[in-house]
């Protein structure tokens, strides 16, 4: 699938994206002189809105496998020792458009764990993993703008390898084992957030990797008292629809094998 249709497809139907087809739905209604359906719908719009701006659905999605069943914080030191660090893009944004360097997102302590790795002597190379997104628009893939990053952490050059074709996980997966296959690299250190962790251990095993997961951004269970659970916050719908864009991955990648 183009990647453009696939961004698309992603947003419309994420929860704010059917949220705005439920408004338009309601408005044309209106337009035709309909009454019930609008009234039907923008009740159902007030309560979807509601629902996945609550802390309390952040639990229910999150199911606690983000520090309870597969993926434990753990000191760098403390892990096993790899052919090669895999780091995964996503937390660093490409120098593009007025920016002169790289710009870390809140998912920038990948690229900070993947050079606590290498300094703790966990692998004697690092691969960085992502393309252009958008290639007439950025100058820098994804995979570069990690390298200058890691360099600032004081890893030498020479030690990172660049993958630089991929356009999403499992593209990272296939392009790094084509990377890996003249290196003799079969056990990785794969480095990603945990909510993006259960997805791209899957699919770099798929490829034939023998996976360390070392997961990173974990996410701690809200202690606040139940009435703040059940309130709406902006920024819980932001983090919910990460949530749900991850399920939906991981069922599109269930289905296709």
């Amino acid at each position: 699938m183009p990647i453009l249709l696939d961004k698309i497809l992603t947003d419309l139907f994420s929860p704010l994206g059917i949220m705005f087809g439920a408004a338009i739905l309601a408005l044309i209604m209106l337009t035709m002189g309909r009454r019930r359906g609008p009234i039907i719908l923008l009740t159902f719009l007030v309560a979807w809105g509601w629902v996945w701006s609550t802390p309390l659905l952040s639990s229910v999605l999150l199911g606690g496998r983000e520090t309870v069943d597969r993926y434990l914080p753990q000191h760098a030191e403390e892990l096993p020792t790899g052919d090669a660090i895999v780091v995964l893009g996503g937390g660093v944004r490409p120098v593009s458009g007025a920016l002169v360097y790289p710009d870390l997102t809140d998912r920038a302590d990948r690229v900070w764990h993947a050079a606590r790795l290498y300094h703790a002597g966990k692998a004697p190379l690092i691969i960085t993993s992502g393309g252009k997104v958008w290639p007439r628009r950025q100058r820098q893939s994804e995979a570069d703008a990690m390298r200058v990053v890691l360099n600032a952490f004081g890893v030498p050059d020479d030690v990172i390898v660049t993958e630089n074709r991929s356009r999403n996980t499992r593209q990272n997966a296939v392009f790094t084992a084509d990377l890996a296959a003249s290196r003799r690299i079969r056990r990785i250190l794969l480095v990603t957030s945990v909510l993006h962790m259960s997805r791209a251990e899957a699919a770099f095993k798929r490829v034939g990797f023998d996976v360390v997961p070392t997961a990173v951004d974990f996410i701690r269970q809200s202690n606040s008292p139940w009435i703040l659970k059940i309130l709406p916050r902006t920024r819980r719908l932001d983090f919910n629809s990460r949530l749900f864009r991850e399920h939906l991955g991981r069922l599109v990648y269930r289905l296709k094998g």
